[in-house]
């Protein structure tokens, strides 16, 4: 591997750096085991998301973290029956930089 999960991780850091339409930061409730999660968002709604493979050795993820997700399909996911209802975008951690800690101690702590 030639730096394949190096450069994973410098585009996971360097990505992002607005949120997009349809992505929220949610915090990690449970982790349910391979790879979905269960998260809650600022208005204490929790939804399941899948945390994608391309992540899994080298993003860990651990209850209290906050992580990016797109949840652009939550309204068909909750009609259809089906109990995923996101997907992980980015994983930020529990301490947060930047403008992703100013949202998220305004979201969460006020």
């Amino acid at each position: 591997m030639k730096g394949g999960r190096k450069n994973l991780k410098r585009a996971i850091e360097d990505e992002m750096e607005t949120l997009k339409e349809g992505q929220s930061i949610m915090q990690v409730v449970d982790l349910r085991g391979s790879n979905l999660i269960e998260v809650m968002d600022s208005k204490g709604m929790k939804l399941i998301a899948i945390f994608p493979a391309k992540f899994q050795k080298s993003m860990w993820i651990r209850r209290g973290n906050f992580v990016v997700v797109d949840e652009s399909g939550r309204e068909e996911a909750v009609e259809s029956g089906r109990k995923v209802a996101g997907m992980v975008t980015q994983g930020l951690g529990r301490r947060l930089k930047g403008e992703y800690a100013i949202v998220v101690d305004k979201i969460y702590h006020a």
